[in-house]
């Protein structure tokens, strides 16, 4: 089962997308290889396979890491390790003001958001080819700087966004796709 949820920013970005329509779409050929190596199960945290010692500092052992980094619970492992920019795989224009800001057009965010979404998809198919394929959760989030994907595992009393209220992310054009395989 498929669960698409969004903030009215994205909704209205994304219009005319029905809310259980995920875009389809091509991704960059460092998607491409980043899928194509695979999720990695670790301590049940699930991360993409590329990602695994992105960062030295970080001990291998997942529950390790979520007490050195600082991290509250292995959905925040997840997220932090499986997060990464949607403008560098994206042929959108990013700008730099002159107090150092980064600048996205409104056109190129919605660019961002689609590009996302299709990100999630693959990362959906991909899960479910696991040996154990579980609920999992990407994030799209969106706004006048940048575009983050990232994706956990669904845990429960564990949560990376307020899916409550996704208003509450004024700034950002969010999506939310929940699969529950």
């Amino acid at each position: 089962m498929l669960t698409i949820r969004m903030n009215e920013a994205a909704a209205s970005a994304l219009q005319p997308l029905k809310g259980s329509d995920v875009p389809t779409g091509t991704l960059d050929q460092d998607l491409e290889d980043l899928l194509a190596q695979g999720l990695t199960d670790n301590e049940g945290a699930l991360i993409f396979t590329a990602h695994v010692g992105q960062w030295p500092a970080a001990p291998a052992s997942a529950s390790a890491a979520v007490v050195t980094m600082g991290w509250q619970d292995l959905t925040g492992y997840e997220c932090n390790y499986n997060s990464f920019h949607l403008e560098d795989h994206a042929p959108v224009q990013v700008t730099i003001l002159d107090d150092g800001q980064p600048q996205i057009s409104d056109d190129d965010g919605v660019v961002l958001l689609r590009l996302g979404m299709v990100v999630a998809a693959a990362v959906l198919r991909l899960v479910r080819t696991q040996a154990h394929p579980t609920a999992v959760r990407c994030i799209v989030l969106v706004n006048d700087t940048n575009g983050t994907f990232r994706f956990h595992r669904i845990r429960p009393d564990e949560n990376w966004i307020d899916l409550d209220d996704l208003e509450r992310y004024p700034r950002e054009k969010t999506v939310v796709i929940d699969s529950h395989v």
